[in-house]
This record gives structure tokens, sequence and C-alpha cells, in this order.
């Protein structure tokens, strides 16, 4: 064997462990989501907290939301809970602006316009931190494509079960528009793996489950303890990591499920994936040495970390796969895997393949289900077809996020469709007169016998 060939082995050998580890990672996840899910209800609740009823600010950042931003601003001002805010900080340049001046008025909200993106979204949510109430000891975030149901502030506020907790993250349930075309499809069933099966899983095995962007609630003093949001294009996930070194830790709650949208073109959709890829890799590999030597994590938390991140391999590995597995037979070239240098026999490379294989769609599968999705087969094929699509350019973001130090946020466009409203009898209810919306606000009960009828922009009709 010449020094090509063993190059070219070792690294089909390495690819083909890698592929392996993945593998039996994803079957763990499904085992520990299935135990998560028993052991939730059995983790209590912080009672006391609850009735002390603590101040709570929500941060909304904006950027061109025309589409969705009455929609949320709808919501978050018809919850249920009394003592809270709403801080919203605009970077829009369209007509935006002019919907947040009349919502200016409401006495619940606040609104910052910023005429820069400096520091994307982290960067807006930080200016908010500057202007919230004085009382305020939480900060809940949203999207501006989320409709949160009337009580979320008491069910993320009753996860805070002890100091150590610094923040809860809900679920994201990305059902608004999934079934509009292939591409929502796709990226309803991407989120569903994360909110219904990484999450949870990660959660139940003692792991390090991060946050999520929106739909989440932080302490107040302990984010401006840990430097707040910052700047990364994956701001949710860098701050994880740093709560984590901190010796902090973020409560999973999977009940706590809020409708949004998900990216309709595929344009949107890439960018999206790319960003979070990018993002990752870049804040993993400025805290990975901090995170291994850090003493306020454990072992299981520190290995939970580090497979997480050789998920962002996923694409390289791909490539790799590709070349040696199907373009080099091509030229009659055979590069050997593991099990052929173990002498396995055909058997065990069969089950081995299959092993593989299942588990993309097993656990998308499993994923579907646990948010009731009957028929799982057009999501799947969706979001396999999307994801060996999107290989060679998350390969791309991969080596961006590794050996860059910048880059560039794209947002992510919102339409407003809604096709499908999950858990309908605990959203807000009722009207909002001018001037804090527009005319015609749609009644929220409507939507049950609305669920079904052609897409539209909004609410706001």
């Amino acid at each position: 064997m010449n020094g090509l060939e063993a190059a070219l082995t070792a690294i089909s050998v390495i690819t083909g462990l890698y592929s392996l580890l993945m593998a039996v990672r994803t079957y763990l996840l499904c085992f520990y989501a299935f135990r998560y899910r028993r052991r939730l209800p059995k983790q209590g609740e912080n009672e006391e907290l609850l009735a002390r009823k603590p101040f709570v600010s929500i941060l909304i950042p904006t950027y061109n939301e025309e589409n969705v931003v009455d929609r949320i601003l709808r919501a978050c001002t018809s919850l249920s809970y009394e003592n809270y805010e709403v801080v919203v900080v605009d970077d829009s340049t369209d007509s935006t602006v002019e919907i947040l001046r009349r919502w200016a008025r409401h006495p619940r909200v606040k609104v910052i316009h910023r005429g820069h993106r400096r520091g994307w979204k982290g960067g807006a949510l930080d200016e908010g931190l500057k202007h919230l109430d004085p009382r305020s000891e939480f900060v809940l975030v949203f999207d501006a494509d989320f409709i949160p149901p009337e009580d979320v502030i008491e069910r993320l506020l009753r996860r805070f079960l002890h100091d150590r907790i610094a923040a809860v993250q809900g679920h994201h349930l990305p059902t608004l528009n999934a079934a509009e075309n292939l591409v929502t499809r796709a990226a309803r069933t991407v989120l569903s793996w994360g909110y219904s099966l990484d999450y949870p899983g990660r959660a139940a095995l003692g792991g390090a489950p991060q946050l999520g962007g929106s739909v989440m609630m932080i302490r107040r003093d302990v984010l401006e303890r840990v430097g707040g949001f910052g700047t990364s294009i994956t701001e949710d996930y860098d701050l994880s990591l740093r709560l984590y070194l901190h010796g902090y830790e973020v409560f999973y709650d999977e009940s706590v499920k809020v409708p949004c949208e998900c990216p309709s073109s595929f344009r949107h959709f890439l960018r999206q994936m790319c960003r979070w890829v990018e993002g990752r890799a870049r804040d993993l590999r400025r805290r990975l040495w901090a995170l291994l030597k850090s003493k306020e994590l454990s072992l299981t938390r520190k290995l939970d970390i580090l497979l997480d991140g050789l998920v962002n391999l996923a694409g390289p590995m791909a490539i790799v796969w590709m070349a040696c597995d199907v373009i080099l037979p091509l030229f009659a070239i055979r590069v050997p895997g593991f099990l052929d240098l173990l002498n396995a026999p055909w058997p065990i490379h069969m089950a081995c393949s299959l092993f593989m294989m299942a588990s993309l769609p097993v656990a998308a599968m499993l994923a579907l289900k646990w948010e009731g999705e009957k028929r799982t087969a057009k999501w799947i094929a969706c979001f396999i077809l999307a994801t060996w699509i999107t290989v060679p350019f998350h390969f791309k973001a991969y080596l961006q996020g590794l050996l860059t130090e910048s880059s560039y946020f794209h947002r992510t466009f919102k339409t407003g469709r809604i096709l499908r409203l999950e858990e309908q009898p605990l959203l807000p209810r009722g009207r909002l007169e001018a001037p804090y919306a527009r005319e015609g606000l749609l009644n929220l009960p409507m939507f049950g016998t609305w669920q079904k009828f052609s897409p539209y922009r909004s609410w706001l009709l």
C-alpha cells in the first residue's frame, strides 16, 4: 500500500466511523426522547415564583417584518400575565417603521428604532436590554413570526426550579405554513427533529440542550453577568455556551409549544441552514478550549457539546463519502472501509449499512409523530432530498465558520401565511382596535373554522 492508498483508506475509515457514531447518537436520542416525555410531568413547578409574579420583559427584534409584526404584537399584548412589558428593537427600512409607530402608543409597548444593523440580531437584543423596565427580572425573546399562547409567561416561569437554571427554552412549533410547498415541508422536519428529538433526548441524557433564539426566557441578572446576547450570527448558540461555561443550566420544556413559520423559498431555507452551520462552527471553535478545561461542566455535558458540534461536520463528511464510495469506483478505484479492514462478512456490511441509512428517516418519523403528524412519508422525503441538495453549501459554510471571524446575517423572510394553527384554545382572543393595529383584526376563535382556508398574508384582513 503506497502513501496515496494509505491516505484514502484512512479518510474512508474516518468517514465510516463518523457515520456510525452519528447513527448511534441518533438512536440514543430517540430512546432518551421517550424517557424525557415520561419524566417531564414529574419535574415539578416553582409555585413560589409564580405567586410572586416577577416583572417580565418581552424582547422582539424586527427587521422588515411588515407581514407579521402586527400579529406578534397583537399576541404579546393579549397575554394573561399582568406584570410585563413588550420592547421592540427595530432595524427596519420598510413599512414596519410606520406600523410600529402606531404600536408605540400602546401602554405596554416600547419601540426602539436603530438606524443600522450592527451586531445583527444579538446587537438589537443587547440594545433592548438598555431600555428594560428597572423592575424586570426575566427576559423573554420572540422572533416576529411566532404566535405565543396567552399563558406562555406562566408556563415558562414555572420551570425555573432552582437558581442554577438560567434559562428556559420552549418548543418551536413550525406548523403555520408547513404544508405550503416542498421547501416548507423540509424546513418543518428539520425544526421538528431539533425540538421533538434532539433537545428532549439531550435533556434526558443530562446533556447541554441549547437556546433556540425564540421562546426563550432568561434571568436578566445572569444575562448581564455573561455579557448579554453578543454579536454572533448564531447568538442563541453562543449564549448557550457562555451560560454553561459559567455553571448555569438551560431547561427545555417541550410542553410550551409556540406556532411559527418555516422558510417558504429554497433561497431563504438555504441561507438559514448555512447561517446555523457557519455560526455554530465559529462559536464552538472560539470556545472549545474553554469548554474542555472548564470545571463548571460535567464530563457528560462536555461530551454532549462535542458530539453536537460534530453534527456540523455532516456536510464535509458527506462530500468525502461520495468521493470514496461513489466517484472513485467509477474509475475502478476501490477504497476499503473500516469493516473491510476488519474482514467483516457481507451480512455485517449489510446490517451496518442499513443501521446507518435508517437513522435519518426513523428519527424524522418519530419527531413528526411526536408533533402530531399522522402521515410522514412526504415530509421525510422532502427532508432527505433537501439534506443531500444542501451538502455542498453546508461544506462551504462550515469552512467559513472555521476559517473566518465574521459573516453576514441573512434574515429569513416571513410571509405571514397561515395554513394551520395548532393549540388554538391557548391563543389570545378578542379584538384590538386602532390606533395600536390596523382595522379589522381577525378574531382568533375564527381560526378553528378557517384552518383549511386558502393562504392569507397574516391574521390582519
